[in-house]
């Protein structure tokens, strides 16, 4: 059976890579395995991920033969319950991710970027959410997340006219923080997710808490939250190797956190009270 995703991890960067000719569709197939992957990625220890794709396409939405299969109500509900869980899946991994966008990203692809908590695009690359032209709508979390990244305004413009722009204008609308030429695309992600990784993953991932969890929020709800979990990281220990490492003129060495165990596993039962969820996103790695 074809395999559609590709995952390597490296120093514990994981390089997530969609292949699935020509386009890398959201076909069943490729949601499937990249369904497998991110279960994989639950067992292993990982600082930063890194979602890419191959050839001409980062990912190039819906597969459109699926969606005439879908004519009722119900069936489309289930469908875009479906797409919007799947995305919400990497939008709730603990680690920072990073969209290489080596080409298209249109539809679905740009929400799956949209997702990612930074994007890189090549020089080459081409963004959109073109639905309206099909008449639906970005409905895997572009109509909401698109607008809290670049703002009401600029977010219906693009999704109202269906635009596909080039990388260097999506970097002046806030779209993607950096462009790359096409060939450095992967090395100038890892360069990232290396910088990254250096910090305490602990530290990291309670910014990611404090950022997603809190850009909702009033401000002294957000605040509060902010100190719950600057609080949480005193009992880590991670910041003593950090002000140490500091005294001593060298470089921290911050550990990646355990993974949390497998509902049923004896490791899970003998650390998870009856009734408790093994959270994988609420462990050890994020306090």
């Amino acid at each position: 059976m074809k395999k559609h995703m590709d995952l390597r991890i490296d120093d514990e960067i994981a390089l997530i890579t969609m292949d699935s000719p020509p386009a890398n569709a959201f076909t069943d197939a490729l949601h499937q395995d990249f369904v497998r992957v991110l279960q994989e990625l639950r067992s292993r220890r990982v600082r930063a991920a890194i979602i890419t794709g191959t050839g001409r396409f980062f990912q190039a939405g819906g597969d459109m033969s699926r969606f005439l299969q879908i004519d009722s109500l119900d069936q489309a509900k289930r469908f875009v319950e479906m797409a919007q869980g799947f995305i919400d899946e990497i939008a709730a991994v603990p680690y920072p991710t990073i969209a290489a966008i080596n080409g298209f990203a249109l539809g679905g692809g740009l929400e799956m970027a949209l997702a990612c908590d930074l994007r890189v695009a090549s020089s080459s690359a081409v963004l959109g959410l073109p639905e309206v032209r099909y008449g639906i709508l970005a409905g895997a979390g572009g109509t909401q997340r698109l607008s809290r990244l670049i703002g009401t305004g600029r977010a219906k413009l693009l999704m109202y006219s269906g635009r596909q722009i080039g990388a260097e204008q999506a970097r002046e609308l806030g779209l993607v923080e950096q462009v790359t030429e096409p060939d450095r695309l992967i090395a100038e992600c890892h360069a990232l997710a290396r910088e990254i990784a250096a910090n305490s993953p602990a530290a990291v991932r309670n910014v990611k808490k404090c950022v997603d969890e809190g850009i909702d929020l009033p401000l002294g709800e957000g605040l509060a939250l902010e100190r719950r979990y600057w609080a949480e990281l005193i009992p880590h220990g991670d910041y003593r190797e950090g002000v140490k490492a500091w005294q001593e003129k060298r470089k921290p060495q911050f550990h990646c956190p355990e993974p949390p165990p497998h509902p049923g596993s004896p490791r899970a039962e003998s650390e998870t009270e009856p009734g408790d969820d093994a959270d994988w996103n609420s462990g050890q790695g994020g306090n």
